[in-house]
């Protein structure tokens, strides 16, 4: 996948200078595809970000889902591109792709975004083998790179060396604010064929992943119901990246109930969507939320959550995130990512 500037969408802002003349390889073991449209969405709109502002960047797709043999040859396939005297550094998109990019002489950038520095658990809830291996090969990353980004201050503090802490630099990932923008809820519900009675509770992550706490959500709505406020828990996956606003601005609320997260990338879109959130302190949910009137972060027990609940669908079901949409605009958290580029780049 070769991203370019002739095939990436314009995005708003003014393109960052610093951004001109910089080519970046860009390392992901996660990235949309055809059969799964959303995976890894927001390394895409960061590489059309980066575009938008001069830089010119090359994707590898890292795609270890079927098989680990992706990762055993990922090294050298990196290795042969860094050699190729077209890159200036390497960005590596989560930990393990950092190990990946680790056998190469260019400078090279490691991103964290979540798993790869807290870990992955299974059904038992213990962190999997995997994820255990997965996170130790991310920290050994850390060693060799010369340059750290986070996506919460909570990552940043999960980097086991405190040298590595101390030069990381904690940079959320932006929001196309174009894109998740506020809209008419009933417009939205039309288009995506629903009524307009209905109060609707958004939970916008996988069922299946024991992490996010799918139980405790319909525990809450069930104390709801009891409390005598209707509203249906919408769970939503599975959506195209790009098809998602629509679905921020049909719903009155967005619920997150996870035990952990590294930066959760729905919370800020669905302020940028003007959409009011209840949620539990997980990764860095309540640093946005506690700056938007009309959200509330409450404790991980569904009554907790249902009163949470009751409160925001009570109230006009809208709130105003114009000062995060300023802060989160995809231009200028790209040109954080450039600065960081700029500071290490052999350019």
């Amino acid at each position: 996948m070769n991203p370019t500037a002739a095939n990436a969408p314009a995005l708003s802002g003014t393109p960052h200078p610093f951004a001109r003349g910089l080519r970046i390889l860009m390392a992901t073991n996660m990235y949309p595809t055809p059969r799964s449209p959303s995976y890894g969405a927001f390394v895409e709109d960061q590489v059309r970000s980066l575009i938008r502002a001069g830089a010119a960047v090359e994707v590898v797709f890292i795609d270890g889902r079927r098989t680990a043999t992706t990762y055993a040859l990922a090294p050298g396939r990196i290795r042969r591109l860094a050699r190729s005297e077209r890159f200036d550094l390497v960005h590596a998109h989560y930990g393990l792709t950092g190990w990946a990019a680790m056998f190469q002489g260019l400078p090279l950038i490691v991103s964290y975004v979540g798993d790869d520095l807290l870990g992955t658990p299974g059904r038992s809830g213990r962190l999997t083998m995997k994820s255990r291996i997965s996170r130790r090969l991310g920290q050994l990353a850390a060693r060799r790179a010369a340059a750290l980004i986070c996506v919460s201050e909570n990552l940043r503090q999960a980097l086991w060396r405190p040298e590595d802490r101390a030069r990381a630099h904690v940079i959320p990932l932006g929001v196309d604010t174009d894109v998740f923008s506020p809209g008419d809820r009933g417009a939205a519900r039309a288009r995506l064929g629903m009524g307009e009675g209905e109060r609707l509770v958004l939970f916008p992550n996988s069922p299946t992943e024991p992490r996010k706490r799918l139980d405790l959500a319909k525990d809450a709505m069930s104390r709801l119901k009891a409390a005598g406020v209707a509203a249906r828990l919408w769970v939503v996956a599975g959506v195209p990246h790009g098809a998602m606003p629509d679905y921020f601005r049909a719903a009155d609320c967005l619920l997150l109930t996870s035990d952990w997260e590294g930066s959760p990338l729905v919370v800020r879109e669905a302020l940028s969507a003007d959409l009011p959130v209840v949620s539990v302190d997980a990764g860095d949910a309540r640093l946005w939320l506690e700056r938007v009137p009309g959200c509330l972060v409450v404790p991980r027990d569904p009554d907790a959550l249902a009163t949470g609940l009751a409160v925001v669908l009570r109230g006009p079901r809208r709130i105003d995130g114009t000062a995060i949409r300023a802060e989160l605009a995809i231009d200028r958290v790209a040109a954080r990512v450039v600065d960081v580029y700029r500071s290490v780049a052999k350019t």
